[in-house]
């Protein structure tokens, strides 16, 4: 209730401008859907310059239109999160029997090294172009077992720890 007591407060005196910090801290699920979509409807109607800061960076990428991350007080990107997300990497994940021969076979069928071994039964491919049926039929023709192909994308989480090389205290 203090949030959005706050967030009213504010509101109330019709800023230009209005600066939230951690708007949905403490808040519930539907506590959190009911701010999100008060700020949204608030910038849209309104055409308010909104300014948040938050950790959620989930909850950043449903609400923002651009995107400043800050590290150690330091500004080190500012962008529309659009251009953001372009620089996510997209990748296919096979969950198969054999991650390493899977590798192999991509590399010498499919002309393609742009693979990541993750673990004996994980690998990722980053040549999303590469036809995903073809390889999971190259596959089981192998012997490989196929449990999962996925094509996966990076989130605004992944990219801050990315640009900012940090993995987090735990």
């Amino acid at each position: 209730m203090k949030q959005r007591l706050a967030i009213a407060l504010a509101v109330m005196h019709n800023p230009e401008l209005l600066i939230l910090d951690e708007p949905i801290n403490g808040l519930d699920p539907i506590g959190i859907a009911e701010v999100r979509d008060f700020i949204r409807e608030l910038c849209d109607a309104t055409g308010k310059t909104i300014l948040i800061s938050s950790h959620i960076l989930s909850e950043i990428s449903l609400l923002a239109d651009d995107v400043g991350i800050i590290d150690h007080g330091n500004l080190l990107e500012e962008e529309s999160l659009k251009a953001l997300e372009s620089k996510n990497a997209k990748y296919i994940h096979f969950c198969v029997s054999d991650a390493q021969k899977a590798a192999q076979i991509i590399a010498a069928t499919f002309q393609s090294k742009n693979i990541q071994l993750m673990d004996d039964n994980n690998l990722y491919l980053y040549d999303t172009a590469l036809p995903v049926a073809r390889i999971n039929r190259t596959f089981i023709e192998a012997g490989i077992d196929v449990w999962e192909a996925h094509l996966c994308e990076d989130t605004l989480e992944d990219y801050f720890k990315r640009i900012t090389r940090g993995e987090g205290i735990a």
